[in-house]
């Protein structure tokens, strides 16, 4: 008879957190942890730890497919209810994730329930964004003080970690998330358009140079950058297709005269640029909008197996290259030398994982995998135990 889901992967989960290395976070014991299994991410909360040892023996025992973790600290995090727990402040936090909804690729609506390569090349391309371009260029913290992990799933963690961010509120975790989004920044607030003496219908504009701070600059930097390669420079114009032009357009926007060379509605152009430029940082897959600024939240344990994927939400270690990191080939929690037998339950496509590319399996096939994919399949609801 085929094993139950729910214990089969309980089982390996158990199994794993047996012998791998504790999970941590700082200051921990101050943290609230929750537990969940087969039909919610989280079925236990007001749970602590006095120390990653104490945590990994609960994990080992308890064997939960989701571990969650507050970026509050609380004087006593397992009291309840909330007020008795004495907030004392939190790390900001930012979850971004590739949508349910749509694939990144375009071949298809969605690659939901299982994520395609282009959804989390799309995914870690907005998080170097936030961390190279705001976090690190106009937040002023040290790659050190940031730590960085896969979801487990569809996208990546940030937490940043300082004194000075603890105490900020929910409206003050806001206006952070605003500025990174530019909510309600718009190119026309950067630009002047003054009309030519004598032609009627052709204007001079001046906008931003890349010496300036904030969006400003980032946008003049941007433009700079794609009219440089020939490829992307014809997104801004087809003009720039001649190298003397792109030249003398760059050397333009560096002094902040960005109609040295005339583009056909250019700041209709701009607009669209720099509307491309923002960054969203809220996530937008279940109920986690808020995670930013919502200063009880609890989610997903760095360094703890992804109930839903049966991947390790793994830190990239620092010194990592995080634009050549491949989280479904590195955060794997399980082997895939060992194999197990499962039976397809739905029509399952190619998947790529663990450095390998597996072919589409039909529904109600019986096939032996490795053990990592067989659990990742599992997790999905795409596969039983056989």
């Amino acid at each position: 008879m085929a094993a139950n889901p729910h214990f089969w992967l309980a089982e390996r989960f158990g199994s794993y957190y047996s012998r791998a290395e504790p999970p941590t976070l700082p200051r921990l014991e101050r943290r609230e942890f929750g537990f969940g299994g087969w039909e919610r991410k989280i079925e236990f909360r007001h749970l602590s730890f006095s120390s990653p040892m104490k945590l990994a023996e609960t994990l080992a025992k308890d064997k939960p497919l989701y571990v969650s973790a507050s970026s509050a600290y609380y004087e006593f995090p397992e009291a309840r209810p909330m007020a008795r727990k004495n907030w004392m402040g939190a790390d900001l936090v930012f979850d971004l994730d590739a949508p349910s909804d749509k694939c990144a690729s375009g071949r298809a609506a969605t690659c939901s329930p299982f994520t395609c390569p282009d959804c989390i090349h799309k995914v870690r391309e907005n998080m170097i964004r936030l961390v190279e371009d705001f976090l690190l260029a106009d937040f002023g913290l040290s790659r050190q003080e940031l730590q960085i992990s896969f979801s487990g799933s569809r996208g990546f963690h940030v937490r940043a970690y300082k004194k000075e961010l603890e105490p900020l509120g929910r409206d003050e975790r806001r206006e952070i998330v605003d500025y990174i989004e530019g909510s309600g920044l718009t190119v026309e607030q950067m630009m002047v358009q003054e009309p030519i003496a004598g032609h009627p219908n052709m204007y001079k504009l001046s906008g931003p140079t890349p010496s300036m701070g904030g969006y400003a600059g980032k946008f003049a930097k941007r433009i700079i950058h794609m009219a440089e390669d020939p490829i992307t420079a014809v997104s801004i114009s087809s003009k720039l297709k001649k190298k003397e032009n792109a030249e003398k357009f760059i050397a333009g926007v560096k002094a902040g005269r960005w109609s040295d060379v005339p583009i056909t509605h250019a700041q209709e152009v701009f607009k669209q640029l720099f509307d491309s430029l923002k960054l969203s940082v809220s996530n937008t897959v279940d109920t986690d909008v808020n995670v930013t600024f919502d200063t009880t939240k609890i989610l997903r344990m760095p360094d703890t197996i992804h109930g839903g994927s049966g991947l390790l939400a793994k830190t990239i270690p620092m010194g990592v290259d995080l634009a050549s990191y491949e989280p479904m080939e590195k955060a794997l929690a399980f082997s895939m030398d060992k194999k197990e037998t499962v039976k397809a339950t739905q029509a399952i496509p190619s998947v790529e994982l663990g450095g390998r590319t597996f072919d589409a399996i039909e529904k109600d096939k019986t096939v032996e995998l490795p053990q990592a994919y067989a659990v990742y399949l599992v997790c999905k609801k795409a596969a039983v135990p056989a």
